[in-house]
């Protein structure tokens, strides 16, 4: 989500970058509508509902790869006063900036009244992580920041089949044990801690890092086409074999999916003569490095509109769908896609709009966004 180091950009940063912002808001818009919906309307679309979610809980994955791709860069010097005066101090800000008044905003909400003790109330809310809930991830990554120089001294001595047994190792005890505690409804299968899995995303933009070579454009059709295949799979899985279980970060086919999305978009930006090339066409280079520009600021405004719409105007999918008196659930399912979707643009055309003003004011664009 982050723009990362300075130096020469690469677009497939910025496009997954762009990709990934959509994806979360579809998903706000997705969860917040269940979130405010009478359940008795929701069990027909279930199975569609869980396929959307499936398709789009790579986004915050991918943000992780980014930043470990660009963080953990072997040929990058990251010491603790650049970590804690740039970039923690940067992640901080927006914590405190727009935590605090989303913690106030409940707060107000709850008592039907403002109170000047609200603002020590919501500060204290957001230190202790108790403001909206897409915050989550700045404390995350965070923490992140704070091991960075640390884990990149550790790496250094490690040699690169080290950090493979150790991604294998958090991969089988933080995604696939308990996946299969949850499928096989028991929890006898040894696991480590769910979190483990956002460092082995970490990891994973590290080994891309020192991986980095130029690839033919045959095997990125074949990831690409990996990627098609792996999420068919997991919507048949939906349709026809009635697969119920929600997918979250640390299941294996977010994962894969996550790993084999960043690995086709990495492909198409090699180090070879066709990255030189891609880096010197700024005709379109320039408009994806804009729009990833924005990605942070439109992340941490969306459910602004999400809730205004939802909470306030009244207006979700599911009000919209009941309204027009569809009959069939298969019509009825393919409205309700495209509300989701029409929902999803109205929220991004305002959280751009309102991340492209904020970032017109000087000392949020600097220190902040």
């Amino acid at each position: 989500m982050t723009n990362g180091l300075s130096g020469p950009r690469k677009q497939f940063l910025d496009v997954l970058r762009v990709l990934a912002t959509c994806a979360v808001v579809l998903m706000h818009v997705l969860t917040g509508a269940t979130d405010v919906t009478d359940a008795s309307i929701v069990p027909e679309y279930r199975s569609l509902l869980l396929s959307v979610m499936d398709l789009v809980t790579w986004c915050v994955p991918i943000f992780l790869l980014i930043s470990g791709y660009l963080f953990l860069n072997p040929e990058r010097t990251l010491t603790y006063p650049v970590m804690i005066k740039k970039y923690c101090r940067r992640i901080a800000l927006a914590i405190l900036l727009f935590g605090v008044p989303y913690a106030a905003s409940e707060l107000v909400v709850a008592e039907r009244t403002f109170r000047i003790r609200m603002i020590p109330e919501a500060l204290k809310m957001t230190l202790m992580g108790h403001t909206w809930s897409h915050m989550w991830y700045l404390y995350l990554i965070l923490f992140l920041y704070l091991i960075t120089p640390l884990l990149k001294k550790v790496l250094r001595v490690l040699p690169v089949w080290g950090v493979v047994a150790m991604m294998a190792v958090i991969f089988l005890g933080s995604s696939v044990a308990p996946f299969l505690n949850k499928v096989l409804d028991v929890n006898s299968i040894p696991v480590l801690p769910d979190g483990g899995v956002y460092f082995l995303y970490y990891l994973c933009g590290y080994f891309f890092a020192v991986r980095e070579v130029c690839v033919d454009k045959g095997r990125n059709v074949w990831l690409t086409a990996a990627v098609a295949v792996l999420a068919l799979g997991m919507i048949l899985s939906r349709t026809l074999a009635g697969f119920s279980i929600q997918m979250a970060y640390n299941y294996p086919f977010t994962v894969l999916l996550a790993v084999l999305l960043f690995a086709a978009g990495w492909n198409g930006g090699g180090d070879g003569a066709a990255l030189a090339a891609r880096e010197k066409d700024r005709i379109h280079r320039i408009p994806w490095q804009e729009a990833g520009a924005l990605s942070f600021a439109v992340y941490l405004v969306h459910p602004v509109y999400v809730n205004l719409l939802y909470k306030f105007v009244k207006i979700t999918p599911f009000t919209v769908l009941e309204q027009c008196g569809v009959q069939s659930v298969a019509a009825g399912q393919a409205v309700l896609i495209l509300l989701l979707v029409a929902i999803c643009l109205v929220v991004l055309a305002l959280a751009t709009a309102t991340a492209w003003v904020l970032r017109k004011i000087p000392v949020l664009r600097k220190f902040v966004l």
